[in-house]
């Protein structure tokens, strides 16, 4: 329902749990990480040119797609970001929810509408010079194929004033999509493409589907396929983006 009340979850970017979490992820997260996926970041140099605040879109095949993220941007975007995931996914259970907030400060947003609140709160954290890291296609993949783009990352990035930064994640669908428990070794990258901003003639859907086909770029041939419609049915309906 639109008058949902967000739950802002304060506590999970104070300066003391930021800290923490960097802490956390140095030390637990990512070697966890390490000990079955060989992650390599192409591209990151083109962050540089940025000097404030962005959302960085990525395509969406694993549940462990927010901690490569994590690991990828550099430090100073890693520690000033939340993960924005489905309140019906890791957030229905208590002590899943705040393992996500606590190690990459997960955010959640109700699918099927009633986000409003949410996105209002994701742009004023855009403002105070946080980021936002987003998986524009609502739901993980069932083919490994990159799925249309929702529109959300291009309200926040057009109305708060910030760029988008594209990323392509390859290899994480072998090592852990969604129909696996367990993930299995192998080799993970993520490429960043260079900072997209929004043109005067452009509206929120244009815009977004130019940063689809950035995405698909930099993914080369594995981005001309894409994912059915309804293909993930079972993960109910997309996110409000």
């Amino acid at each position: 329902m639109e008058g949902e009340a967000v739950d802002t979850a304060l506590w999970a970017r104070t300066k003391g749990m930021r800290r923490m979490r960097a802490a956390l992820q140095a030390s637990l997260l990512f070697p966890a990480l390490a000990s079955f996926c060989r992650l390599t970041v192409r591209d990151r140099e083109l962050l540089r040119e940025l000097d404030g605040p962005a959302v960085f879109v990525a395509n969406h095949v694993s549940a462990l797609d927010a901690v490569v993220m994590a690991e990828a941007l550099p430090p100073r975007y890693r520690h000033r970001s939340v993960v924005v995931a489905a309140a019906d996914s890791i957030f229905k259970r208590k002590w899943e929810a705040r393992l996500a907030q606590v190690t990459v400060d997960a955010f959640p947003i109700p699918r099927g509408g009633g986000a409003r609140a949410h996105l209002e709160y994701l742009k004023d954290l855009l403002r105070k010079k946080w980021s936002v890291i987003i998986f524009p296609e609502g739901r993980l993949t069932v083919t490994g194929a990159i799925g249309t783009f929702r529109k959300g990352g291009a309200i926040l990035a057009m109305d708060a004033g910030v760029p988008i930064v594209p990323a392509y994640v390859d290899g994480m669908y072998e090592v852990m999509p969604r129909f696996r428990r367990v993930p299995r070794p192998g080799r993970v990258s993520v490429t960043f493409g260079a900072p997209l901003v929004a043109q005067t003639h452009e509206d929120y859907d244009t815009f977004i589907a130019r940063v689809e086909s950035s995405v698909r770029t930099l993914a080369g041939p594995k981005g001309i396929e894409v994912e059915p419609a309804g293909g993930a049915r079972s993960e109910g309906p997309n996110y409000w983006y």
